[in-house]
This record gives C-alpha cells, sequence and structure tokens, in this order.
C-alpha cells in the first residue's frame, strides 16, 4: 500500500534518483549540498568521490557512452559549480544525457552575493539542454521527473538541477512509491518522406550514407549497417559514430572531415552524387568549406531534433525522426520495393582504403606517434574503451584508430576538451569493469586532470593512461604555423626530462613507465594490463 510521508526535499531527491534507475554518482561533497549527501549516505547508489568538479561530470559522461545508462554529477555551491560548466558543455555538445545535481545558499541570498552563491542555472543556460533552479519546495518531485525526460528524449543532452540549501532542508508531502518516470516517444518518420529518399537513393548514380553519433545513440548502428548492404551504399562515419561499422567491412569508407577525416572517406564523399546523413549534424569538424562539401550533390538529412535539420544548409530532404525508426522504415520500404545495385566504385572500396591508408609501421626513435595507435590496435583489438580529448593525439586516434563496435570509443567530439579522458575513462571503467578503459591523450593535456588518478587509485580502477609526449603543443603549433605563419609559446620541452610523469603516477599509487623503443611498447602494455592498477 502506498502513502504520503512528509520527507525532506534532499531524500525525496535521492528517491526519486533510485526510482530513475541511478546506481552510480560522482561527486564532492560541500556545505551547500551535504543535506543531499546525509540521503545519498544511506543510499544503494554507489557514490564516487573525484578530485575536481568537471571531472565529475566527465565520468558520468564516460559511464553513458560506455553502459548507454544514466549517472548523476553532484557538487557543492559557487566555484564548485562553476566548475560543473565545462563537463556540462562537453557532454551537452555530444547529446550525452546526465543529470548535474548542484548545492545552492538559501533562497533568501539568491542574487545577493552571498558566500559560494552564483546562479549557475543561468550561467549555464547556453551549454545545457535546461537548467533549473528549484525555489519551491513542493516542486521538487515535478522537476526531477522534468529533468530527466529532458535528458533522455529528443535529443539527449545534460540537465542541470540547482538546489539551494533551505529547499534541500524543508519537508513536503512526497509518495515514493507512486513516483514513475516520464514517459516519452521519439518522432517517428513519415512514410511518404521513406518512399522518397529511397526513390532518390535508387535513382542516384554513386549514393553515400553518413552514419552519425545518433545512429550509436538511437542504438541502431546494425540497422544502418544492414541498410547500406541491401542499398549498397558506402558508409562515411562521423567522428562521433566510429565504431558503427566494424573497420574491415567492406563498405566502411571512413572519415570524412578536415582533421579526422582520412583520405578514403574524403574521396568517397567528393565522388557522391547524393549524401543520406541519418543522426549527424553536418558540422565544421565534418564538412570543411560548406560550398565544396555540398557542392552539386544532392542531401537527405534525417535527425531527431527538428532545429538541426536547416540549422547548417538546407538538404534536399529533411526528416525528422528517431534515428532507429527511420531506419527500421527505410528498411521495411527498401526491402518492399528492392535495394539498388552497387556502383562501379563500392566493389573497390576495400582496396582503395587499404591503398590510401596511412602507414603506422615506423620503426624509428624517437617513437613516431603513428606506431603508438598500430601498437594499440593490435594489442586491444576489441578489448578496450578508448577516451581522448584534444589535440594531434585525438586527431591521429581518430585517423588511425580501428573501432570495430559501437560503444568502444568515446571522444570529447564537439567540445575538444582537454581533461575530459581520464575522468571519462574512470566512469566508463565504472560502467563496464569487464572491459578495458584506455585514455590516450598528449603531454599537455594529462596536467588538465591528471589528479583523477588518484580517484582511479583508490578506488582500485585499473584505466590505462597512455601519454604521447611530444613535447609540444602541437595542434596549437599546427594552427599558428599554417593558418597565421607563426610558432609562439607552443614549445613544451621541459615535459620530456625536466617534467616525470611516471613520479606523477607513482605518487597518484598508480603505476608508471617510460617507453622509447617502439619495439617495446606491447610489452609495456601488457604489464599495465597485468598490474591491475591504475
Amino acid at each position: 500500500m502506498t502513502e504520503v510521508q512528509k520527507m525532506k526535499v534532499a531524500e525525496i531527491v535521492v528517491k526519486i534518483l533510485e526510482k530513475e534507475g541511478i546506481v552510480d554518482a560522482f561527486g564532492i561533497p560541500g556545505a551547500g549540498i551535504n543535506p543531499v549527501y546525509k540521503a545519498l549516505g544511506s543510499s544503494p547508489i554507489r557514490h564516487y568521490c573525484v578530485r575536481h568538479e568537471e571531472a565529475a561530470v566527465h565520468a558520468a559522461d564516460g559511464y553513458y557512452r560506455a553502459s548507454g545508462k544514466m549517472a548523476v554529477a553532484l557538487c557543492t555551491s559557487g566555484p564548485g559549480a562553476t566548475n560543473f560548466v565545462t563537463g556540462i558543455y562537453t557532454a551537452n555538445v555530444d547529446s550525452i544525457p546526465l543529470l548535474a545535481i548542484t548545492g545552492q545558499a538559501v533562497t533568501a541570498q539568491l542574487g545577493k552575493d552571498a558566500f559560494q552563491c552564483v546562479d549557475i542555472a543561468k550561467i549555464c543556460e547556453p551549454v545545457a539542454k535546461a537548467t533549473f533552479c528549484v525555489t519551491d519546495p513542493a516542486t521538487i518531485a515535478g522537476v526531477m521527473q522534468k529533468a530527466f525526460l529532458l535528458a533522455r528524449s529528443g535529443k539527449p543532452g545534460a540537465v542541470l538541477v540547482d538546489l539551494p540549501l533551505d529547499v534541500q532542508m524543508a519537508e513536503v508531502d512526497f509518495n515514493a512509491d507512486a513516483y514513475q518516470p516520464l514517459t516519452y516517444e521519439n518522432p517517428r518518420p513519415n512514410p511518404k518522406e521513406i518512399e522518397q529518399a529511397i526513390a532518390m537513393l535508387r535513382a542516384a548514380k554513386s549514393p553515400a550514407l553518413i552514419m552519425g553519433g545518433g545512429v550509436l545513440l538511437a542504438g541502431a548502428a546494425a540497422q544502418c549497417v544492414e541498410f547500406a548492404e541491401l542499398m549498397q551504399l558506402p558508409v562515411i562515419t562521423t567522428y562521433m559514430a566510429k565504431g558503427g561499422i566494424p573497420d574491415n567491412h567492406p563498405l566502411n569508407a571512413g572519415h570524412a572531415g578536415i582533421q579526422v577525416g582520412q583520405p578514403i572517406g574524403n574521396k568517397v564523399l567528393l565522388e557522391s552524387d547524393l549524401i543520406i546523413g541519418i543522426g549527424c549534424r553536418f558540422t565544421d569538424r565534418h564538412t570543411g568549406n560548406i560550398a565544396v562539401y555540398k557542392g552539386n550533390r544532392k542531401f537527405i538529412h534525417i535527425n531527431v531534433e527538428p532545429r538541426e535539420i536547416g540549422k547548417i544548409f538546407q538538404p534536399d530532404l529533411g526528416i525528422v525522426s528517431d534515428a532507429k525508426y527511420a531506419l527500421d522504415a527505410l528498411l521495411e520500404t527498401a526491402k518492399t520495393v528492392g535495394g539498388r545495385k552497387a556502383d562501379a566504385r563500392v566493389a573497390d572500396i576495400p582496396a582503395q582504403k587499404q591503398s590510401l591508408k596511412r602507414k603506422t609501421c615506423y620503426e624509428c626513435i624517437p617513437i613516431k606517434p603513428h606506431r603508438v595507435y598500430e601498437e594499440l590496435n593490435n594489442f586491444f583489438q576489441d578489448d578496450a574503451m578508448f577516451t581522448t580529448g584534444c589535440g594531434l593525439n585525438q586527431i591521429w586516434s581518430g585517423q588511425l584508430q580501428a573501432i570495430n563496435q559501437p560503444g568502444l570509443y568515446m571522444p570529447s567530439g564537439g567540445a575538444g576538451t582537454l581533461g575530459y579522458d581520464i575522468p571519462a575513462a574512470f566512469g566508463a571503467k565504472i560502467a563496464k569493469p569487464d572491459k578495458h578503459a584506455v585514455a590516450v591523450m598528449g603531454d599537455f593535456g594529462f596536467t588538465f586532470h591528471a589528479q583523477e588518478l588518484a580517484v582511479a587509485a583508490a578506488y582500485n580502477i585499473p584505466l590505462i593512461v597512455v601519454i604521447v609526449n611530444n613535447a609540444c603543443l602541437s595542434l596549437i603549433r599546427q594552427n599558428q604555423k599554417y593558418a597565421y605563419n607563426f610558432e609562439y609559446a607552443v614549445e613544451m620541452e621541459v615535459n620530456q626530462g625536466l617534467m616525470d610523469y611516471v613520479k606523477v603516477a607513482e605518487g597518484f599509487a598508480a603505476a608508471g613507465e617510460r617507453v622509447e623503443r617502439p619495439e617495446d611498447i606491447r610489452a609495456a602494455l601488457e604489464r599495465a594490463v597485468k598490474s591491475n592498477k591504475p
């Protein structure tokens, strides 16, 4: 029998987290959020105390990318809350659903510059899917329901709920047994538009398919590959869709774009007369110059968010739909009317891909970065999840790593966030403990959240960090040199010699070693795995 009880809002928040399926939380307690932490202490939800608030959000982000299940990030008010901003932006721009909960000063102090009182809901508005500052305790259940609904539905994203201290301590009526998560239905495609899409594909001479990250978020990678096979479409994956089609699949045409783009992907795109983009956003790193990208080719754009269609350029056909529903409908229609015969270039994709493949088997010393990614491919194969943040190390990773399954590659895409890598790998490993979690980063990016190694060590989470140490802000150097014809403040010679990252690792109770010869990389990776330490 269900009954209404008087409960503190802080207790209600934790009860709702449980009812919404949250089993893991990442955060740092503080005076502004301690009532929620008191309730969390008697909850079955596991809590991991990180060493920086931003890392809590990145951990919840990586957790979802690995498992498809939401986690929550918590922190106190003021600078704790503002440290959340980069994590919220990073997750939201990549359409990763998570809930961020911040503590706040009492309502009477809002807007009065009280100690550690900042309008975090207002600050996060431009970078979150939604934000709420709860000033009426009676509304807490409705706000939490709506927060979870918004995070999950449509184009997913990060939602922030800000809780003033007096609101957390207020008692209101709540029936925990009666609480139910709100249900939602993502948009389904218009059948006529699906028929039109199939007709356009059948009429095209050399069409191609762009698989976007939305396909993976919808759990529709298998349907996308099946559709490509039926219609004999080369598949170009956006960076966020890496792993959506096996690397060695005969239709895999790699990435297109100006940074993680591969020669085969750019060639196939430029030779196509029609592009069907599913779950993608046509953003700048993928398209480069829009006029060149569009050319004279036609475009079909399928996206769950109506505002994405036509945001960059107007397609010839726009279809608002969840990627899975759209692919189910495309498959059904294509099977009814029949697929299409492969154009001449389709059979040649594997050979073209091989001939255009970048060399990675370098034997030189110092180690060529490309060799590092070859060794990662050969050693881990499909047994590891990879995170990467930003820099040339990320671009090499995108171009050179072979990923064969969805959910194994977790980059900071739209934000390109230095410091994302280690905490995201931590969250991924919590979500999927049977998989290795490998953060691949540069020497400069490592220092952004190196302290999270201590968190991994404290919780006995054996994530692996691979630092490609070229003692340089190499992506920024590249931009300075080729865009502006200068170089300044990008050399980091101290990162080799003066700075000792092995000692940093050991200081945080992790294991560490330096590898200087390419033939020694594999054995070092073996020792890293066998150490069972971060």
